[in-house]
């Protein structure tokens, strides 16, 4: 008599990849939700990829010709580098104000908040870099209820 076992390994068709997460921005003292909600784009997204060939493009631009000596990017270029991926992995918001105006989600509103506001700036960067939170589990036919994506 023959078993047939079931063949090991990991079940990619199993996982549930997003784009994109909604983030719930928490007050930088109290840890209480804000009101403000980011949505972000992951660092496996298309979104994401292109911002870094975007990066890589510009860079490699001003690179200087074969045989002169290569162009050392400076602390200052390399945070400038990252908050430009974060400003065009930021895909939407709500609930951002100042005073009591709405604050339209526009690359130069953006980039002016995350730097001013580098508590914010955070909580965003850990967002679009938490690849587990873009993630959930199918349902499979055993489970009983299926796993939700929460950040």
């Amino acid at each position: 008599m023959s078993t047939a076992s079931a063949p090991s390994g990991f079940d990619l068709s199993s996982l549930i990849r997003h784009d994109t997460l909604t983030v719930d921005i928490l007050h930088p003292v109290t840890g209480k939700p804000t009101g403000m909600q980011v949505e972000v784009a992951s660092a496996d997204s298309p979104r994401y990829r292109d911002a870094t060939r975007a990066l890589i493009d510009k860079a490699t631009a001003t690179a200087p010709r074969a045989g002169r000596r290569a162009r050392q990017e400076t602390p200052r270029d390399m945070e400038a580098d990252a908050l430009e991926l974060l400003v065009a992995c930021t895909v939407s918001w709500t609930g951002v104000l100042e005073g009591v105006a709405q604050v339209p989600l526009t690359p130069d509103n953006a980039r002016r908040l995350f730097t001013a506001h580098p508590w914010l700036r955070r909580q965003v960067d850990e967002a679009v870099s938490d690849r587990a939170s873009f993630f959930e589990e199918r349902a499979s036919d055993s489970s009983t209820s299926p796993a939700t994506n929460s950040a």
